[in-house]
């Protein structure tokens, strides 16, 4: 506990950021309070002199050496996140769900109402109020840009789960058929307002913020009878919180209070706060930040057997499909490695093999194609997302978070030296069988596994993976760095034309293109690797290693012979590669496993 609390207090001295301007900024807050003493008086002045005008200028307090250090070493050894406590807010049930579907809504909620209520749920209820401290302390390794859009992102999405418990409380009094009365409504508002009341007047200075709260409805929606039994015509000293301006808070100062107009009949706040809202796609902006139309969301904390089985199929199949479908660019790639010299790249190979061995020949090696890629995508997909997840889990927040990049590439590395084991003795039959077909292709990949097994009686069976350091290296660095580019290319692409993830077809043309570039850059940093295996297996080199082969080419045929059907290699995996994810993402389709189906969406049910 002592340690959690210096946490929570070095966060707390963080940058902090008034959080009334839209979301496009991303002025949301660097941690859960909104002001502090000179930024108050700065916000009430800038509201008085431009009429609640929510362009409020912005005050960043840096932290010293001292605290930044101090907050560094903190993070060293951080509490694992308490992310599900957010279920246990104070206001009603709050569950993780699989799949969620938006309450019927026929009464308008005001995104400030809604913004602002995620706001005092989060200042006031002990289980958000913790949930939105981890969340602050997972981001705090991040620069300060790209914490402010995730804590933006978040506090948007919670606002919108927020928002769907709303709809379903106000709606419970049939409110939600066409000819909706205001009266029912009102009455339903009155229920809210009792409902808080109730849950949280015993929090200090929460009954004057609910009362803000809803002085920001519409008059014709306002409680007025609770209201005013109440709070009366105004706030009184004794409601007002006197530890709130000692506290770092999260609400509206506390100069501003909501008072009865008798003019015009309903409460209103003063000084004067113009609640503006523009829509940005999406994303509603409001002064009290934003409001997105997607719920808060998470990874399944556990994928079961069946799961990572239904990721295994997917991903073999997909991988089979399409290495099948390209296998004479791979045969033209593995003649230019093995006989340098006499293509002139990939076309001229292609020609030049089917008319001096007939067409046929272009698809030598097929058997050991299929098996091995079939193993391959088998082993691969689920094993990249089992050890996604379980590294992100051994980590602390905060680094897993920072250095997602590098749990990506980490994950891709160990899958890929799983799925090595298989793929090697398979690997070098079909090398042999389209290096030298005369004497290889009739005994098949059995007969062929069969004779390389027995060519070096000392070693013996061994010698089926004598080339699975170069194939592992190989590997290991395609893999990586193809599952790594696939996830920045996507998520690139979604976060420039987030239009695209809401078609049918479109995440699939996504998947297509972001598949494309992960294979070709995938290709290149794996070539010489790729080059190595090849001459290792051809030579029947026993147990020659990467360095080793690697220095026999260089010495031999200088530091070309590394690149050696490089181009073809290149198109041959962004085909392969685009195709594959593309196949990977229509059978998990097909076997109802999809992004969703992996994420989990915060409800709240009012109560």
């Amino acid at each position: 506990m002592k340690r959690k609390a210096i946490a929570t207090l070095l966060l707390c001295q963080a940058p902090q950021l008034i959080a009334f301007a839209p979301y496009k900024s991303y002025r949301l807050i660097r941690s859960p309070h909104l002001h502090n003493l000179h930024a108050e008086n700065k916000f009430a002045k800038d509201s008085e002199s431009n009429s609640g005008s929510s362009d409020v200028t912005t005050k960043t307090i840096l932290p010293s050496r001292r605290q930044f250090l101090a907050a560094a070493a903190a993070c060293l050894f951080p509490l694992k996140s308490n992310a599900q406590d957010l279920s246990n807010i104070i206001i009603g049930r709050g569950s993780w769900v699989e799949s969620s579907t938006q309450s019927l809504q026929s009464v308008r909620i005001p995104p400030s109402f809604t913004t602002y209520l995620t706001r005092f749920i989060i200042h006031y209820d002990d289980a958000a109020s913790l949930w939105w401290k981890d969340t602050l302390h997972s981001y705090s390794l991040l620069n300060r840009d790209e914490a402010m859009k995730r804590e933006c992102r978040d506090f948007a999405n919670l606002a919108c789960s927020v928002e769907r418990g709303l709809g379903t409380f106000l709606s419970r009094g049939g409110a939600n058929t066409i000819d909706v009365n205001e009266n029912d409504i009102k009455d339903e508002y009155a229920s809210l307002l009792t409902l808080l009341l109730e849950k949280y007047a015993d929090k200090e200075g929460a009954v004057r913020d609910i009362g803000l709260l809803f002085a920001m409805l519409p008059g014709v929606y306002q409680p007025l009878d609770v209201l005013r039994s109440k709070f009366g015509d105004s706030m009184t000293t004794a409601q007002l919180s006197k530890t709130q301006i000692q506290d770092d808070m999260f609400l509206l100062p506390e100069s501003y209070q909501a008072s009865y107009n008798p003019i015009v009949k309903y409460y209103q706040i003063t000084p004067s706060l113009q609640l503006t809202e523009s829509q940005e796609g999406e994303v509603t902006s409001t002064i009290f930040g934003p409001l997105s139309s997607q719920p808060l969301t998470r990874q399944r904390p556990n994928l079961t057997r069946d799961y990572y089985a239904l990721l295994g199929v997917s991903g073999g199949v997909g991988c089979a499909l399409t290495h099948s479908l390209v296998i004479p660019l791979d045969v033209v790639k593995t003649r230019m490695q093995t006989n340098p010299g006499q293509y002139n790249g990939v076309f001229d190979g292609a020609i030049t093999i089917s008319k001096r061995e007939g067409i046929s020949s272009l698809l030598l090696g097929t058997q050991a194609t299929i098996v091995g890629y079939l193993w391959y995508g088998i082993s691969v997909y689920p094993s990249y997302t089992f050890f996604k997840n379980f590294i992100a889990h051994l980590l602390p927040d905060a680094f897993a978070v920072a250095h997602v990049n590098g749990v990506a590439l980490i994950s891709g590395a160990v899958a890929s030296i799983i799925a090595s084991f298989g793929l090697t003795p398979i690997e070098a039959a079909r090398i042999r069988a389209v290096a030298e077909p005369s004497v290889y292709r009739p005994l098949g990949l059995l007969g062929t596994l069969g004779v390389i097994a027995k060519e070096n009686v000392e070693v013996g069976w061994k010698s089926l993976y004598a080339g699975l350091p170069s194939l592992m290296a190989r590997q290991v660095i395609f893999g990586s760095v193809k599952f790594l580019a696939f996830e920045r290319v996507s998520e690139s692409i979604f976060m420039t034309w987030p239009v695209l993830k809401d078609g049918a077809m479109t995440p699939l043309v996504v998947s297509l293109i972001a598949g494309g570039i992960a294979g070709a850059l995938s290709s290149i940093v794996s070539q010489p690797a790729d080059s190595v295996l090849t001459y290792v297996t051809k030579q029947s080199a026993g147990n020659l290693g990467v360095f080793e082969g690697a220095k026999m080419m260089v010495q031999k045929d200088g530091v070309g012979s590394l690149f050696r059907g490089l181009g073809s290699r290149c198109i041959w995996a962004g085909c392969i590669i685009a195709g594959q994810f593309l196949l990977y993402d229509v059978f998990r389709g097909m076997f109802g496993i999809t992004g969703d189906d992996l994420n989990q969406v915060f409800e709240i049910t009012l109560s």
